[in-house]
């Protein structure tokens, strides 16, 4: 969120975002610490940790020590915190050892912008009084780095502790540092403390923790421009993020113009969608679900036939193959034999016999294997190579069939999700409208009855996908909608929560009442 001046690359930024390390993502404390220090440390493999052993071998490298742009580091320690967790290796180590768990949360971390306003003394100034009086003074172990590649996008990442420290390490987890009451007083503490030095240093410019729409501002926020398009900017090169900034900057002053036109006018026009037009939207959206699933469910019938089909073809190329080897065998069996009768002299009578009766014992076996071949394949044994070229070249095409037919698999999927998600938004929109009852009605009305009972039972099962929001739907919802619906949704949420839970309490005592007669 920026301040708003007539340029929008070199103002004041607040920025500052919270993440969790965890081994549940495949992270480490120490690799994170030594890629945030620009350091090479060493830290021990996690099921070394969860085994209670440490091993030399397990031990693993994490070199960043060509990293640039690291420009200071710091480790800020509460008073009876031992003194060698001064050491960023040491302290990490001790973290990553303490926690067994697999999924275990290792350190929190904060990453904020630093304002270019501010000199490297003074930002990191700063940050010590923001880290001590809001992390340390409550017991946690602060490790921060401030990065700065002189691209006028200088931050700090903070990371920090997420249990209790004694001076004999490391005891239980706080978990009143989890509370998002916690994160407020974070955000809003930072925007004090960068206000503050704005006002030391008599700049007139000001940082805002809220969003503009808790401001009760209605502005669009910029977007932030990252390093490169800033130093493209700066010489007068368009980035695509400066145009989308620059749009942004007209959007807004077009609203600004609207919302003088409205006070000169003193009525607000009605801006929402209509009701009609809210329902058809709606059913427009829910019909093209419901084509896009008959379409997803022939996609997947023809694509699991070409994937039964592939594998028979290479069977029967294989199969094939294996019988006319056979076969050729039995014919070099037979051309062996006839070899050695034609080398026997009139004297070898007995051994003449004796071959004469293999050779007919090989022809005998030669021809029912080929006969065999015939009714099996449909084709003679000399003809084999060209059948199984014919057989490779269909599985190509199928296999590409196949991939064509996944792809359009994962588009229609894509697609859907988009509309799901459409229709969600749109749904609890609805429900922060006074005329929810009347689109909810006039939606009913628009369904047209399915004429068979596959039909039937898809629209059913389609309308449970769409009218049923779950929590994550729900949040992703949220997160694009203005704070005012998002509270009101959320209430609204609790309250049926509520009432489902208080169903299902009545249900269930009237069932122990029903097995106790």
């Amino acid at each position: 969120m920026r301040a708003e001046t007539s340029e929008v690359f070199l103002t004041p930024i607040y920025h500052l975002s919270v993440k969790i390390i965890g081994r549940g993502s495949g992270r480490s404390a120490v690799g994170a610490a030594a890629y945030r220090a620009g350091e090479k440390l060493k830290s021990v493999d996690a099921a070394a940790y969860r085994a209670g052993v440490e091993l030399e071998g397990d031990e693993i490298t994490h070199d960043y020590t060509r990293k640039q742009g690291v420009v200071h580091k710091e480790i800020i320690l509460p008073d009876n915190a031992p003194k060698n967790y001064e050491d960023r290796e040491t302290l990490w180590r001790a973290v990553e050892a303490k926690e067994k768990r697999r999924d275990a949360r290792l350190a929190r971390e904060i990453e904020v912008a630093l304002q270019i306003e501010f000199d490297l003394e003074e930002q990191k100034a700063l940050l010590c009084e923001y880290i001590k009086e809001n992390f340390v003074d409550k017991g946690m172990i602060a490790d921060f780095a401030v990065h700065n590649k002189g691209d006028g996008n200088p931050h700090a990442h903070i990371m920090l502790t997420t249990r209790h420290v004694s001076p004999d390490g490391f005891g239980g987890k706080n978990r009143d540092w989890d509370e998002d009451i916690e994160l407020l007083k974070w955000r809003e503490n930072w925007a004090k403390i960068n206000n503050q030095k704005f006002e030391e240093k008599g700049l007139d410019l000001r940082i805002d923790h809220r969003s503009y729409k808790e401001q009760g501002i209605d502005r669009e926020p910029t977007i932030h421009l990252g390093h490169k398009a800033t130093a493209l900017e700066k010489k007068g090169i368009h980035t695509e993020r400066g145009d989308r900034n620059r749009e942004i900057q007209k959007r807004n002053a077009e609203r600004a113009k609207q919302a003088e036109r409205k006070q000169e006018a003193t009525e607000i026009p009605d801006i929402e969608p209509t009701t009609e037009k809210t329902a058809k939207h709606l059913n427009k959206l829910r019909d093209d679900y419901i084509t896009l699933e008959k379409d997803l469910s022939e996609l997947i019938t023809t694509r699991n036939e070409i994937r039964e089909e592939i594998p028979r073809l290479n069977f029967r190329a294989e199969n094939m193959d294996e019988h006319a080897k056979n076969i050729e065998a039995l014919q070099s069996r037979i051309a062996e034999l006839q070899q050695t009768r034609q080398n026997l002299n009139f004297l070898q009578r007995t051994k003449k016999q004796e071959t004469n009766q293999a050779l007919k014992h090989a022809e005998q076996e030669t021809r029912r294997a080929e006969i065999f071949f015939k009714n099996r394949f449909g084709i003679d044994p000399n003809q084999t190579p060209d059948e199984i070229k014919r057989l490779q070249k269909i599985v190509r095409e199928k296999q590409t069939d196949l991939n064509t037919k996944n792809a359009a698999i994962l588009n229609i999927m894509d697609t859907q999700d988009k509309i799901l998600l459409d229709y969600h938004t749109q749904k609890l929109i609805v429900q922060t409208r006074p005329n929810s009852q009347q689109i909810d009605k006039l939606l009913e009305h628009m369904n047209t009855p399915p004429e068979s009972v596959r039909d039937r039972l898809l629209q059913e099962r389609i309308d449970r996908r769409l009218n049923i929001i779950p929590d994550q739907d729900f949040q992703r919802v949220i997160e694009k909608l203005p704070q005012y619906q998002t509270q009101t949704l959320i209430e609204q949420r609790k309250r049926a929560e509520t009432v489902k839970r208080e169903q299902e309490k009545s249900r269930e005592r009237i069932r122990i009442i029903e097995r106790s007669r």
